[in-house]
């Protein structure tokens, strides 16, 4: 009997033993967690950095893009205006002739090559063989002297004489150069070309 006694007496004593010994180990756990979150939490500050940068970097970036789009449609005017002139030019020099009125055949002319630019926002200024005429349109209404004539001998259409010269000069009036608020533009934007060639 005391034999059973004192291994009862022991096995009880060391269920006490390790249930104290466990009790360390588990805080010991419970911190290695509580550190390894932690530590997680500190690594994961690069991922939070990389963050705050882009939300710092965005507004200059779109800035930038926005600028790049704006003077892009820009150049896009002018050369779209400046293929309008040459086409008018160049279909004025074979038009000796051929047409009563040479101001409504440059304006057309001018219109169906600009097409990215609104022929409400377009005029021209038509000077036939070297200053004798100037005859002035504004989308296609003639402003200045009188553009038709009865036949191509008189009038506007008799200036328009071999050897002679046309100059074709057409302005753009609704170009933009505004960026977030800001006209980088003197004025009013306006671009405006001119071509000048020898009737055929």
């Amino acid at each position: 009997m005391k034999i059973v006694g004192d291994l009862h007496g022991q096995a009880m004593a060391f269920m006490r033993g390790s249930s104290r010994a466990a009790a360390p180990n588990s805080a010991r756990a419970e911190g290695r967690s509580i550190g390894n979150r932690l530590r997680a939490w500190l690594g994961a500050r690069d991922e939070g950095q990389a963050l705050v940068e882009f939300a710092v970097v965005l507004p200059m970036l779109l800035v930038v893009t926005t600028g790049v789009l704006i003077f892009g449609i820009y150049e896009l005017q002018i050369l779209s205006l400046l293929e309008g002139v040459e086409d008018a030019g160049r279909v004025l020099a074979v038009s000796a002739g051929e047409t009563l009125d040479p101001c409504t055949t440059a304006a057309t002319t001018m219109k169906n090559s600009a097409t990215l630019l609104n022929p409400a926002n377009l005029s021209y200024t038509i000077v036939l063989n070297n200053n004798v005429s100037t005859d002035t349109l504004s989308g296609n209404t003639s402003t200045g002297p009188f553009c038709s004539s009865s036949s191509t001998t008189t009038g506007a259409a008799g200036y328009l004489v071999s050897g002679g010269s046309v100059t074709v000069t057409g302005t753009f009036n609704a170009c933009s150069l505004k960026i977030f608020r800001t006209n980088y533009s003197p004025g009013t934007c306006s671009i405006s070309e001119s071509i000048t060639e020898v009737v055929q």
